[in-house]
């Protein structure tokens, strides 16, 4: 008998020891050192496990159960590998499951790291046939116990599980009895526990197993009477805001709401990077220029500084995934997590005040027409189930186009990832939601949130006749030297012999990067979409103007993140990785605001308040609290985790190589890793990094940190809003139009 409890102890520590060893190999392969913080915890799930398989009577089931817990640890390896590299902190959760279409649909063969896959099999492959040798070794029938030996087993196997349950309840009772559900909870082990805001800290601290099985028993702290009751007295003591220069500027507009994809400052310029954006030109994006200068602004008026139309935002900063950015722009926040659905699917059957702070949702109330517009399907990420659930009265995407038989025209292939039509041609189809006539007709405003797709990467396709088929010659030679042929494409006039005359854009590329072709073709291909994407906004434009309601029509545009597919921005920017000394300028992005009230607004009061160019720190959590301070909508400010850009912020100063600079008390949480301001760095809200040489007094050091604090936990509070449908519960949620 003892044999064969030594036997089955073997089995049961092949998981153990294979655990240990690969978790090792996680830490070291993550940076994050050789093991988790709380150790004990970790090892006690893996214990417990192992203690399940050590019951099993029959030893081949024990050890392939062994092993299929051992090659998950390794998958989670490389997908928390990969994740991590592409986006800094970011760690594979079980709601990403919901993703796997999307993120394959996504993918290329640039994210795959050929190397780290061959380390792991290797590892495995050893641990594997340790375990398989060690399987020799003991009997492979099925175990009879006699009476007195089985109580002797049971009694081993039973005290082994209580030691290891009550190793993983004891630190989860002393975490969770610790902590209370005021601010002081973000910075707590029991936050880190229960929550996925801050994932990396919290790998760190817990493991891989400990990671996990927190997310398997986080909805219990959520759902907590005390917790819920927290969250309704939390927004009904929330301030309004109701006050700014800008106040009801726009008040009675239109909303224009576009979300570019992948869009860098560099594809409206001449091909090179300028952090001080006077390199923009009306080259090959005359539309996105006019919005910015003005249609009589001249490029040698634009290089020496100002704007006279628009305003644009040079801190924007955006560090997110394209659905999360999205989110931003029409909640002012996002559920923690990666999919809307999960609170916003089939469930809720357009009760549009359980989301009643959305945007959309609060223009609805007050008579706008809402449309949601996406030149992909609406299916890609579930929009169709979820954005009339959020406010939205329609939802139009590229799988909604019908010839004059009512038939869907685009099926197939042509409704595929990286099966892009002409952005330009589709907002033609799409015109009569983007800009609604019958919007027109009733005399009602509208407000539509449009993204664009075909600037997405990855930028090495050529799989259908998009924009970089229709626009390639007019990047290489400039569009004044091209005429649209009976495709609609455009090709070189017939009077065209100088073969050396190019684009500045591509004269600039040629001359950075002409030794690596490859890479020039990538940036061809991006600026033909980015020329598809101007046109589709001169479209709309033009469509304004010929309907007479430019002048009331508030357009803002913003991209949701960097251009990172095919190592575009890390080139042209001049980076190597993502490092976290880099991301603050890596993730630096467009946002551009044209508004006829800022215009009058800055003659009027004699440039007292000079918007047209913004350098404050800001992001797209801006975007909804900005768009209600335009139009005059007092707001309850604890439902969004940004601000308007016109609110007056304090300040803190930093040091950079000896020059003292001023940077708004502002953050930006990213769900894919940690929280930012302009020169600062958290991933766990306690220790902060400098970027760009920046030295910064431990008085701001503490500043920061109670405004990062105060953003996770009103986010915090948003998640349990929306997961339990908790807005129509609250007595502070009105929106009131002052203006």
């Amino acid at each position: 008998m003892s044999k064969v409890l030594a036997n089955k102890f073997v089995m049961m520590l092949y998981l153990l020891i294979g655990s240990i060893l690969l978790e090792i190999v996680c830490f070291h392969t993550l940076g994050f050192g050789v093991f988790p913080e709380y150790w004990i915890y970790d090892i006690a799930i893996v214990l417990f496990l192992g203690m399940i398989i050590f019951a099993i009577p029959n030893y081949m089931v024990q050890y392939i159960l062994s092993t299929i817990f051992i090659i998950l640890h390794a998958i989670l390896i490389y997908a928390n590998y990969t994740l991590y590299c592409v986006y800094v902190g970011e760690i594979f959760t079980f709601d990403m499951f919901k993703l796997i279409k999307e993120a394959a649909d996504a993918s290329n063969s640039g994210f795959f790291n050929f190397k780290l896959v061959a380390q792991l099999v290797l590892v495995v492959l050893a641990i594997i046939i340790s375990g398989f040798l060690l399987l020799r070794k003991c009997k492979k029938q099925k175990i009879k116990l006699k009476s007195h030996y089985a109580m002797l087993f049971v009694a081993i196997f039973a005290c082994f599980e209580l030691i290891s349950l009550g190793t993983v309840f004891g630190y989860r009772q002393t975490f969770n009895t610790t902590s209370g559900l005021g601010t002081e909870y973000a910075t707590s082990e029991s936050f880190l526990m229960n929550t996925t805001f801050m994932k990396e800290a919290s790998y760190r601290k817990f493991g891989t197993y400990g990671f996990y099985t927190n997310l398997l028993l986080s909805d219990y702290q959520a759902n907590k009477k005390e917790t819920i009751n927290a969250t309704v007295d939390y927004f009904n003591a929330g301030k309004m805001y109701d006050n700014s220069p800008v106040f009801g500027a726009d008040s009675g507009n239109n909303v224009i709401v576009i979300m570019m994809e992948s869009l860098e400052w560099f594809a409206f310029g001449n091909g090179t990077y300028d952090p001080d954006l006077k390199n923009l030109s009306a080259e090959l994006t005359p539309n996105i220029y006019s919005l910015i200068y003005g249609d009589d602004m001249t490029e040698d008026t634009a290089e020496n500084g100002g704007t006279d139309d628009g305003m644009v935002a040079k801190n924007f900063f955006a560090k997110s995934k394209t659905n999360i950015s999205e989110g931003f722009g029409i909640m002012g926040s996002y559920p923690i997590g990666q999919n809307l659905s999960d609170i916003a699917g089939n469930g809720y059957d357009k009760q549009l005040n359980t989301f009643g702070y959305t945007l959309p949702s609060v223009l609805n109330r007050l008579g706008y027409k809402t449309s949601y517009v996406h030149s992909h399907t609406t299916e890609f990420y579930n929009r169709s189930a979820t954005h009339n659930n959020i406010g939205f009265d329609k939802v139009f995407g590229k799988n909604d186009i019908v010839d004059k038989n009512g038939n869907q025209v685009y099926t197939g292939d042509d409704i595929k990832f990286h099966h892009w039509m002409c952005e330009a041609d589709f907002v033609d189809e799409a015109m009569d939601v983007i800009v609604p006539y019958d919007s027109m007709e009733e005399n009602s405003p509208f407000y539509t949130f449009y993204l664009n797709v075909s600037s997405h990467g990855n930028y090495d396709y050529n799989v259908n006749n998009g924009d970089h088929v229709k626009y390639r010659n007019c990047v290489i030679y400039g569009k004044e030297n091209c005429e649209l042929d009976e495709d609609g494409n455009y090709k070189l006039k017939e009077d065209f012999n100088d073969i050396d005359v190019y684009s500045n854009f591509y004269k600039n590329l040629i001359k950075n990067y002409g030794n690596n072709p490859q890479f020039c073709e990538y940036a061809i291909n991006y600026e033909c979409a980015v020329m598809g994407m101007d046109e589709a906004i001169g479209k709309i434009i033009s469509q304004l103007k010929e309907y007479g309601i430019y002048d009331k029509t508030t357009m803002l545009l913003y991209s949701d993140h960097y251009a990172y597919y095919n190592g575009l921005t890390y080139d042209i920017k001049g980076f190597s990785s993502n490092e976290v000394e880099n991301i603050i300028e890596l993730d630096t992005i467009p946002f551009i605001l044209s508004s006829p009230g800022l215009k009058r607004v800055n003659a009027d009061s004699l440039n007292e308040y000079d918007y047209t160019e913004y350098d404050l720190f800001c992001s797209a959590y801006d975007v909804v609290p900005t768009v209600l301070d335009l139009l005059g909508i007092s707001f309850n400010q604890n439902f969004y985790a940004g601000s308007s850009l016109f609110k007056q912020y304090e300040s803190y100063a930093v040091s950079i190589n000896g020059e003292t600079e001023y940077a708004p008390i502002k953050v930006y949480y990213s769900n894919v890793g940690g929280i930012y301001s302009q020169y600062v760095y958290t991933g766990d809200l306690v220790n902060l990094r400098t970027v760009k040489n920046a030295v910064i007094t431990e008085d701001d050091a503490n500043v920061l940190k109670t405004e990062a604090i105060s953003t996770v936990t009103k986010l915090y509070y948003i998640s349990i809003l929306n997961k339990n449908a908790l807005f129509t519960r609250l007595t502070n949620n009105q929106f009131v139009l002052v203006a």
